[in-house]
C-alpha cells in the first residue's frame, strides 16, 4: 500500500508545500507557485529577508526570495534603481564574487521589466568557469526580478549554478516559467 506524504515546511513567515511546489505568504500577500513537476529541497536560510530558498537537484537551479520594507516612503519607482546595477561598484562586486567562486565574471545586464503587472527590474549576471579537461565550459547564471508592491521590495533570484553552454537557451526558458508563477496579492 503506497501512502502519500505531504510536506509543508514552515518558513520564514510563510508556507511551502512540497507536493504543489507552491510558497505562499499571507503576511506578504504573495504566492510562487514553481514547477510542480520537480523535486525542490528547501535550503538554509541564511539572511533576515530571505523568506524562500529551494534548490532542484537535477537540474541545479536555486530559488530564493526576499522581502524587505521600504518604510514610510510610498509609490518607491523601481525604475529609479536600475542604474546601481550599472554601476562600477556592483559589477567590481560581482566580479570579487566571481573570483571568491573560482570564475570568471563575464557579464552583468539590468533592464527595465514587468512583474505582475508593476515596474520590475530585472539583473541577469553570467560567470563562466572552463574546464579544458572536458572540453566545455559552464556557467553559473543569475536572473533576479525587483518589484515593489505595498511599500515592500520583493527580490527574486532564480540562479543557474552549473549551467552547459548548449543548456543557455533552455535555463532562460526555465526562469521565464519559474518567475512567471509569482504572484502579489
Amino acid at each position: 500500500m503506497l501512502v502519500a506524504i505531504i510536506s509543508y515546511a514552515q518558513t520564514t513567515s510563510g508556507v511551502w508545500n512540497s507536493t504543489t511546489s507552491t510558497y505562499t505568504n499571507t503576511q506578504h500577500g504573495i504566492r510562487w507557485k514553481l514547477i510542480e513537476e520537480w523535486d525542490w529541497e528547501e535550503r538554509p536560510i541564511l539572511s533576515k529577508s530571505t523568506i524562500l530558498k529551494v534548490r532542484n537537484n537535477d537540474t541545479r537551479i536555486l530559488v530564493s526570495l526576499d522581502v524587505q520594507s521600504l518604510g514610510k516612503e510610498e509609490n518607491q519607482e523601481i525604475w529609479d534603481y536600475l542604474h546601481l546595477y550599472e554601476s562600477k561598484e556592483y559589477y567590481n562586486m560581482q566580479k570579487a564574487e566571481a573570483q571568491r567562486a573560482g570564475m570568471v565574471f563575464q557579464y552583468s545586464k539590468s533592464i527595465k521589466s514587468q512583474l505582475c503587472g508593476k515596474h520590475a527590474n530585472k539583473i541577469k549576471t553570467d560567470m563562466t568557469k572552463h574546464y579544458p579537461e572536458h572540453n566545455t565550459t559552464m556557467h553559473a547564471v543569475k536572473y533576479m526580478y525587483q518589484v515593489v508592491s505595498n511599500n515592500k521590495l520583493y527580490t527574486l533570484c532564480v540562479h543557474g549554478l552549473s549551467v552547459r553552454e548548449d543548456e543557455l537557451e533552455i535555463f532562460e526558458n526555465l526562469v521565464t516559467k519559474i518567475v512567471g508563477g509569482f504572484k502579489i496579492d
